[in-house]
């Protein structure tokens, strides 16, 4: 029996991550908090903000329906895609391209731009790259996780597909959680929406073979990415108990800080990165 009906490759990833799920928890931590997050104040991010009205775009509202607003607006302009992503891959040189028509975008392009998005209205945001434990798997996927100060934790929005997941009470989820769902066969749902459709069906088995191993930048900042020639961006690595991809052993130009505990890896930002966001709040009072 097929957990995700006709997709024989994602029920096998699926039984792999059963399988292979576990991480090296422990009460102590070897990883200082060294992730960092460029301020809204800063020159590109600015510039981002106000050319796209990113504020109106996101709205009077909860930060939740924020960020839902920022994500549907950017797929939106800019729909998944296969293609090949652009020379210059930063917001604006994107956003720039779909002014005056819709074009598409893979999810590394479209997780880049949502991240310096919500770096420009102030939330700490990541994008994290989700992998299979297959390195001879070429496909991948990409998607943005923002910490939500008002729940204290870590989600995560697809802009490839414009869709967040919950738990079966609603409840927006992290990778990490989703993860752990998925692995324990506990129900999610996509969109918060308690249907199962095709759709949904092909998603959660998409993401549960995607999701055996993360990595994302330390830093976390507007125009950094791997497609620069040269690029020296440090990256921070979560991987199972006992896994070592193999695309590592074969990489010298990739430098990277491995996490076996998934509390250093998700660690919340640090609570001076926050004071950009409550001055501005304070002075919209």
């Amino acid at each position: 029996m097929l957990i995700f009906g006709y997709l024989k490759e994602f029920d096998f990833y699926y039984r792999k991550l059963l399988e292979y799920t576990s991480y090296e928890v422990s009460n102590e931590s070897d990883h200082l908090n060294k992730f960092t997050y460029q301020l809204k104040s800063s020159k590109e991010l600015v510039q981002l903000r106000e050319k796209y009205k990113l504020e109106t775009i996101a709205g009077k509202t909860d930060e939740i329906n924020q960020l839902k607003n920022l994500t549907r607006w950017l797929n939106s302009r800019h729909p998944h895609g296969n293609v090949a992503p652009p020379k210059v891959c930063n917001a604006l040189a994107v956003l720039e391209q779909s002014d005056d028509k819709q074009v598409p975008m893979n999810c590394y392009v479209l997780a880049t731009v949502l991240n310096e998005i919500f770096l420009s209205l102030g939330f700490q945001s990541r994008r994290v790259h989700c992998r299979s434990y297959d390195a001879y798997d070429l496909d991948s996927h990409v998607v943005t996780a923002v910490y939500l100060r008002t729940l204290g934790k870590w989600v995560f929005f697809d802009p490839s597909w414009s869709c967040f997941i919950t738990d079966d009470i609603g409840a927006m989820l992290s990778l990490e959680e989703f993860r752990d769902r998925i692995s324990n066969n506990l129900p999610v749902w996509v969109n918060g929406e308690p249907v199962e459709t095709e759709w949904s069906q092909f998603y959660k088995g998409y993401m549960a073979k995607n999701m055996f191993w993360f990595y994302c930048p330390i830093d976390s900042e507007y125009d950094n990415g791997i497609l620069h020639e040269g690029n020296k961006q440090k990256y921070a690595l979560l991987l199972p108990e006992k896994f070592m991809p193999l695309e590592l052993k074969e990489n010298d130009n990739f430098q990277y800080t491995i996490c076996r505990n998934p509390r250093d890896f998700w660690i919340p930002p640090k609570a001076s990165d926050f004071n950009d966001l409550i001055s501005t709040i304070n002075s919209e009072k």
